[in-house]
């Protein structure tokens, strides 16, 4: 094919090209797996404690809905409450269910938008366009978020916010039925993790873009209804927000967020990555307010919103509690939709440039193969580590030997965790792990990885 001759649509790459870019897809996707069970974390250890003294509680007053709805942290579990009830009742307290659950969760985001940017990728390009959007939410950082129980949080929050999004974009009548599933699915959001809240300002923006005036009426009400059901019964002093924010600091943490999975690699380019982000967020944003913008730009823009508001969330919860240049890697699965997003947004102007330039574009989208699996592999290499360290802080607790990190990654009480530890043991309930110990440290150090505590 000539330079300037144009592809035809209808034949897409070329078969070496796209056999490259299937091979390294598929090799992304076995290290992701394989990530699933090298990460993996069964046992209890910083909020889990908590939330069996919970699970106890119910089986001692009966008070089903206190147990669900309670908040823990300001944030209102269900999903997890409704996991671990059924872990220990139906799963022998193993810890299976919270990892197929979590798993699940992160695969079914990961095919939703998967799905979402082939679709706006067009013709000859549905294998690109869904194959990075399938890279982009399978990085080796967010499967941490899948493979520790109290991680789950996160994804549980972001499987339904991300469902609500696409089913308000996507093509086609707006019938009551669609509609009303868009409103289970961000409820649904809210109900995994308090950064699910974030939904809703995404939605918002969908319905006004598209002179939706009863819809976005709806919206509004639903917004305001089930924003204040959610704070009613915190009674935490704080609320789970720091009580000094500092402006500027907040704005570190914000940006730094924004700049999540690389800045635990590079805290000295957080604040250039995160100003990078932000810029590009909202000039899709911007572009997305145009009357030429499509159905799939607009829905990009609102995955884009949806991050931006839980980096806003952080930055005012984890202020004053968390160094900026440290923010916790655990967030970096919210960010996926934003990523995604500004990818779909950039597949018009690749598709362009294919049209007008066949043999560089494939030329570039086998060197995107080739870093696509160089990047999972550097990933793979930090998520490993990450899990390691937590999972040798665990088995040093079980072994009864003591450390600083404990005091992070198990809770400020050793003595009582011990005391629930030892229960657990008597009761032979989760006593097990898929995977060996890993070797001793001398230097072992938790990562603090608490699923909702703004304390730690």
């Amino acid at each position: 094919m000539s330079e300037g001759a144009g592809p035809d649509a209808t034949l897409g790459l070329s078969r070496p090209v796209t056999a490259v870019f299937g091979g390294a897809l598929a090799i992304y996707l076995g290290i992701a797996a394989w990530l699933t069970w090298r990460t993996s974390i069964l046992e209890p250890y910083s909020d889990m404690y908590d939330w069996l003294v919970r699970w106890r509680q119910w089986q001692a007053d009966g008070n089903l809905g206190r147990y669900l709805w309670a908040p823990h942290n300001f944030h209102h579990l269900v999903w997890t409450f409704t996991v671990l009830g059924l872990d220990i009742g139906a799963f022998g307290a193993s810890g299976y269910l919270f990892l197929a659950v979590g798993v699940g969760c992160l695969a079914a985001t990961a095919v939703m938008l998967a799905r979402f940017a082939g679709r706006a990728a067009g013709p000859g390009l549905q294998l690109v366009g869904g194959g990075v959007a399938l890279a982009l939410s399978l990085m080796g950082c967010d499967i941490l978020d899948a493979t520790a129980d109290i991680n789950t949080t996160y994804v549980h929050a972001l499987v339904f916010a991300v469902a609500a999004i696409l089913l308000a974009g996507a093509p086609g009548d707006k019938t009551l039925l669609r509609r009303g599933a868009v409103l289970v699915c961000a409820v649904a959001a809210g109900l995994g993790s308090a950064a699910g809240l974030a939904v809703w300002p995404a939605l918002l923006f969908g319905a006004w873009r598209s002179g939706e005036r009863r819809w976005l009426l709806a919206l509004l009400a639903a917004t305001g209804e089930f924003s204040t059901l959610y704070l009613m019964g915190d009674t935490s002093p704080t609320s789970g927000v720091a009580a000094h924010v500092s402006p500027v600091e907040a704005i570190e943490l914000v940006l730094n967020y924004l700049a999540l999975p690389w800045v635990r690699a590079l805290p000295a380019a957080g604040l250039p990555i995160g100003v990078a982000v932000l810029a590009v967020s909202l000039a899709a944003v911007g572009g997305a307010l145009r009357r030429s913008a499509d159905a799939a730009a607009r829905t990009a823009a609102g995955l884009i919103l949806f991050s931006l508001g839980t980096a806003v969330m952080a930055g005012a919860a984890r202020t004053g509690v968390t160094a900026p240049s440290l923010v916790p890697i655990r967030y970096a699965a919210f960010l996926i939709p934003l990523h995604v997003g500004l990818w779909v947004i950039a597949l018009p102007h690749l598709r362009r440039f294919w049209t007008d330039r066949p043999r560089r574009v494939e030329a570039a989208v086998a060197a995107a193969a080739v870093l696509l699996v160089g990047h999972q592999a550097v990933m793979a290499v930090f998520a490993v580590r990450t899990a390691d360290i937590n999972l040798r802080v665990v088995a040093d607790f079980r072994e009864g030997r003591r450390s600083p990190a404990m005091l992070v990654t198990i809770g400020p009480d050793l003595d009582k965790r011990q005391a629930q530890a030892a229960q657990l043991r008597r009761e032979g309930r989760y006593q097990r792990e898929l995977r060996p110990d890993p070797p001793a440290a001398p230097s072992s150090g938790g990562s603090g990885t608490s699923a909702s505590s703004p304390g730690r």
